[in-house]
């Protein structure tokens, strides 16, 4: 709103040089600027002081400015424009909103199709048994998304913890409890009545919240000791034990991320890091040695098998199949691809189609552009995750929002790893939104929830 070349005025000289030159040189509108908020200021606490006549004094006050009617519509449209400016966050709000609906809505034709042999086999021939159960996630997770981004940063905080503490009671229910659904040798869901709810996805969303309270108050002051680390230890171990020993080893592995991303965005040393850093690679290093001579205590025979054919080669129908499938289904989509619902690696030949796999049946159905339009979606959900942290003033939201984004990137990048053949194995990690199942996808527009009300905010202010 002012020349480059010129500097802000001090407070003392600012009236002086707001009043234009007798020659005709350049106003200096920034300088004008101030001067009325002065102005304005002084005329309320004159009005304050003795409402008498606030006409007069406003005029009085104007008059002081030193401007013509000419210069007066130019001073407007100047603040006019600065007040159209400070709006500048509102494409990260909208462009977030429209991407999560767009993906949400996506997601329900594709889980469909892919999910329809499935469900002729399992629901006593309903083809469309996974596609009202979807179409239900969606529109709670929406609701849920809507009701979440009305929150202030007290509810935020609030909320958070109140999500940490249902999640740690559920996951207790559902390892100790009759209440815990077996499914696959694995107990990973909660039984509520007609509902099965899988708590370790609502453990995901409230260690983020968690989390990002805890290091923006400790980092308040210089990080110098390992009293916060050992405290975020404390919060990160119920949640991580009690997924670990469902087992649920990539929910684990999330949880973990998620604590370290939080401890990394909000500042921790160097120093810190990089010692966490060689500790936890010593321990993956054993434990993938382990892995090999099934010696590992800690893992369940078939994540053994799996991680030592991924690393060692040792492949076999029984190791690698999943994940060779997928690969063969992404290569006969080709370009274009063969068609919604024209899959043929979904007739029985992946075993999770509409889950773990369902990026798979995607290329293969709507082709190579149609899996990057939705690569493209998870992208413009990172970004504006990450670019509404980077407006936010608060360390709180700015944790927050960041996690978020990391939280989604980590999962969409494990799963293309997984399903394209890189040196992953392969643990259970959905698409987010994307992948069939409606904890999963509730907990994932609830944590868009949570952005959008920090960017809500933001573009307000």
């Amino acid at each position: 709103f002012r020349p480059a070349s010129s500097q802000r005025p001090s407070n003392s000289a600012s009236r002086d040089e707001a009043k234009p030159s007798a020659r005709g040189e350049d106003i200096d509108f920034y300088a004008l600027r101030q001067t009325r908020i002065r102005e304005d200021e002084k005329l309320a606490r004159a009005v304050v002081q003795s409402p008498v006549a606030p006409a007069e004094k406003k005029v009085v006050a104007r008059e002081k400015g030193g401007l013509s009617s000419k210069e007066n519509q130019k001073f407007k449209k100047l603040v006019g424009a600065e007040k159209k400016a400070k709006k500048s966050c509102a494409p990260c709000h909208w462009g977030l909103l429209v991407s999560a609906i767009l993906l949400t809505a996506i997601s329900v034709p594709l889980v469909y199709s892919a999910s329809t042999p499935i469900a002729l086999d399992q629901s006593g021939g309903d083809a469309d048994y996974f596609l009202k159960k979807q179409i239900v996630f969606a529109i709670i997770g929406l609701i849920s998304m809507i009701g979440l981004s009305r929150l202030d940063r007290e509810g935020l905080r609030k909320a958070a913890w109140i999500f940490y503490g249902v999640a740690v009671v559920g996951l207790i229910l559902t390892k100790f409890s009759p209440l815990g659904s077996t499914m696959g040798n694995t107990e990973r869901w909660l039984k509520i009545g007609p509902m099965t709810v899988q708590m370790s996805e609502i453990a995901k969303i409230a260690l983020l919240g968690v989390m990002a309270d805890f290091w923006s108050r400790a980092a308040k002051k210089p990080i110098q000791s390992w009293a916060p680390w050992a405290v975020c230890s404390l919060i990160l171990a119920a949640p991580v034990v009690l997924t670990f020993i469902q087992p649920h080893l990539s929910a684990t592995v999330v949880l973990i991320f998620i604590a370290i991303f939080a401890a990394i965005f909000a500042g921790a040393p160097a120093k810190q890091l990089l010692t966490l850093a060689g500790g936890t690679i010593a321990v993956v290093v054993l434990a993938v040695s382990l892995c090999r001579t099934h010696s590992m205590p800690l893992l369940a025979p078939y994540q053994q098998d799996r991680i030592a054919a991924k690393f060692f080669g040792e492949d076999g129908r029984n190791e690698n199949y999943q994940e060779l499938q997928g690969q063969r289904a992404i290569a006969r989509g080709g370009l274009l691809g063969v068609g919604l619902g024209a899959s043929l690696y979904k007739q029985g030949h992946l075993p999770a189609p509409h889950t773990d796999f369902v990026f798979s049946v995607i290329a293969e159905e709507v082709g190579f552009l149609g899996a990057m339009f939705i690569v493209g979606l998870y992208l413009a959900i990172i970004y504006f995750c990450f670019s509404t942290a980077h407006n936010t003033r608060s360390p709180f939201e700015a944790i927050l929002c960041a996690g978020v984004g990391a939280w989604f990137g980590f999962q969409v990048l494990f799963n293309l790893c997984v399903v394209t053949g890189m040196p992953v194995p392969v643990t259970g990690m959905p698409l987010p939104v994307l992948s069939y199942g409606g904890s999963g996808l509730i907990c994932a527009l609830m944590g868009i929830g949570l952005v959008l009300a920090v960017s809500r905010r933001t573009c307000d202010a």
